[in-house]
């Protein structure tokens, strides 16, 4: 099962081969050819390298980083026509396909079909991993206790202090933005020689996807997008998330396995009304230091719960971690509340900070003011909590904002599969509807059911659909697609007696 193999953790050597790849003396680009082979006997060879790019092209800057490319070759057997296909992973934060491939999954579910149809390319994201890293130091440690004001003063200063150490080293932060990341993959594929290429993008991937799509639409063949997020999604809309958790928690309910568990009312009104009484009165936890022991109490409060809402033990990044989430919320309702003062207390006291780059090209994508002031206004936020907290905040140090003319009038000819489950919580189902009229040659498949990680899903369920999205890179025909596929119900797991 696909499910099984991605959470199979295999111990794998990495045996290595290399040659070089000729290229041209005055190319950006340097290739080597790489053969891995994993402890299960499987081998692949590809192309390893560095493309050379402007940080900031748009600044005229002579200033210049790396990027991870990596090309897995068309087979042997392969037409010579198809265009390739590049891949366009999520994040940001993915610190490039070489840590992929540690184990054979990631290549066996991306790349291994489709190289018997056309060449698959990956393009590093400027500022992370193997494409110029951008790490902040950890900022200052905090007392438990230390107040929600305190906490943000010391992410600012910490931001404030990473922006500057690399201001000092002379590397232009402007630079990282998803105009130029999408950019660094245009040069990528000239410099590969590819007159046009296909995108296949997920979630942040889909992003830079969709810059592509405007900057260089002659390049694009066709695409395909899941888990989408458009030039105007980089916030999440709290009303998007409750929806995913109330269709999430009407499945759970309707289990036999949890409906003799189920509060009256519903699990998440239950779980609001735990909110308002944390509200009211926040709930003091007793437990333990997870590195020392030391006895200590935990107050709870209704922020808490509303950061918790999507998982305490498991978040939701796939369709099969949902019996945990619905477990985790049982607890709470229990009034066991040791676990979730335990997760509060890590969240509180960590000290690791996210890149830099990862601030600059996510708060140069930014919302507009329309679609900010609506977020506040959501109803959902009761639920989830203030999840523009971290941008309103954390965006601050940051020099980065593209406009609102960078998040508006999208609008494509080229032809676009689109796929998005409609239990995504890390960018809703609503962000592919909004979309729709942007993508004037689309087919949506949704998959109900589904998280972010729904093609796999459903590839796992529906072989038509499996086939029909090959079908798709090596023809651009949608015929045979579905417009829907339905999940299987998870695994749901009855609480714990006693």
């Amino acid at each position: 099962m696909l499910r099984l193999l991605f959470v199979l953790v295999l111990s794998l050597a990495a045996c290595h081969t290399v040659a070089a790849v000729p290229q041209a003396p005055d190319s950006p680009l340097t290739l080597t050819e790489e053969t891995v082979t994993w402890d299960n006997g499987q081998s692949v060879t590809f192309d390893l390298g560095t493309l050379t790019v402007p940080v900031n092209r748009r600044a005229g800057s002579n200033e210049t980083i790396t990027v991870e490319v990596v090309r897995f070759r068309r087979a042997a057997s392969a037409p010579s026509d198809v265009p390739p296909v590049f891949r366009l992973r999520g994040g940001p934060g993915w610190p490039g396909v070489t840590s992929d491939l540690d184990d054979p999954i990631h290549y066996q579910f991306n790349v291994e079909r489709l190289i018997e149809t056309t060449d698959v390319v990956y393009v590093g994201q400027r500022g992370f991993g193997t494409s110029t890293d951008t790490p902040c130091a950890d900022r200052e440690a905090l007392s438990f206790d230390a107040s929600d004001a305190q906490r943000q003063q010391a992410l600012l200063d910490a931001l404030r202090a990473c922006r500057q150490s690399y201001e000092a080293g002379g590397l232009d932060l402007t630079g990282f933005n998803v105009l130029e990341a999408a950019a660094d993959v245009a040069e990528a594929a000239r410099e590969l020689g590819y007159d046009q290429i296909q995108l296949y993008g997920s979630s942040f991937g889909s992003h830079v996807g969709m810059a592509l799509l405007r900057a260089n639409p002659d390049l694009i063949a066709r695409v395909m997008f899941y888990g989408l997020e458009g030039p105007d999604h980089t916030h999440d809309d709290p009303d998007g998330l409750e929806r995913a958790l109330e269709s999430i928690a009407a499945a759970a309910e309707s289990s036999e396995t949890l409906a003799p568990y189920v509060p009256p009312g519903g699990l998440l009104n239950a779980y609001r009304d735990l909110i308002r009484r944390a509200d009211a009165e926040p709930i003091r936890v007793p437990t333990v230091h997870p590195d020392t022991g030391d006895s200590l109490v935990v107050v709870l409060a209704g922020d808490d719960f509303r950061e918790l809402s999507r998982g305490v033990t498991r978040g939701l990044a796939w369709n099969y971690l949902t019996p945990a989430w619905a477990l985790d919320l049982l607890t709470m309702l229990s009034g066991d509340f040791e676990p979730a003062a335990r997760r509060i207390f890590r969240l509180r006291t960590r000290t690791g900070m996210r890149n830099a780059a990862f601030y600059q090209l996510d708060c140069g994508s930014g919302i507009t003011e329309a679609r900010d002031a609506r977020y506040r206004a959501a109803d959902g936020a009761d639920l989830v909590g203030e999840i523009w907290t971290m941008y309103s905040v954390g965006c601050l140090p940051w020099d980065a904002d593209l406009g609102d003319g960078f998040r508006s009038d999208f609008v494509t000819d080229i032809p676009a599969l689109l796929l998005h489950g409609t239990w995504d919580v890390s960018t809703p189902y609503e962000n592919a509807t909004e979309l729709l009229p942007s993508f004037r040659d689309h087919h949506l498949v949704t998959v109900e059911g589904g998280s972010h990680g729904a093609v796999y899903e459903a590839m796992e369920v529906d072989q038509a659909f499996e086939d029909g999205l090959y079908r798709w890179f090596a023809t651009g025909d949608a015929t045979g697609l579905p417009d829907r596929v339905v999940l299987p119900p998870p695994a749901w797991q009855a609480p714990a007696e006693g």
